[in-house]
């Protein structure tokens, strides 16, 4: 991951190819204690893991695709739970056959490239949520 551009509150990432993902991220959100922002991007990437919340049975249901896919959307943003880092995004992917699928993204190896726009906040915390089972932001 290289950092095309930085200010006070916002960086230009380029994730390189074969890269992974989010724990690339993760490493440098931690490096430079980044506790709290928002981001989006794209590009492509490697056998991407994406995953559906089923609320009625609180966990994850995730789905591996196989093979080279387009990131047309990737949106999330960056929180602490207690020590932890969090990232929560969503990814919209495109297919050969252009179709798309989306999702909670999990993980996936950079293909070709990803690009992101980060814009840092103020430190963002989540905590668990009794009703739904989620860590969300606690104010």
């Amino acid at each position: 991951m290289k950092i095309i551009s930085r200010n006070k509150n916002n960086y230009i990432l380029k994730f390189e190819l074969g890269e992974h993902y989010p724990a690339v991220f993760i490493k440098f959100l931690k490096k430079n204690k980044i506790n709290g922002g928002f981001f989006n991007g794209l590009g492509a990437g490697t056998n991407p893991e994406v995953a559906f919340y089923d609320l009625k049975k609180e966990k994850y249901l995730t789905k591996r695709f196989k093979g080279d896919l387009e990131v047309l959307n990737l949106t999330g943003n960056v929180s602490k739970s207690g020590k932890e880092t969090i990232i929560h995004q969503h990814i919209t992917l495109g297919k050969k056959n252009f179709e798309a699928v989306g999702g909670h993204l999990m993980d996936m190896r950079i293909g070709g490239t990803l690009e992101i726009f980060l814009i840092v906040t103020p430190k963002l915390k989540r905590s668990k949520d009794l009703t739904t089972g989620l860590n969300l932001f606690d104010i």
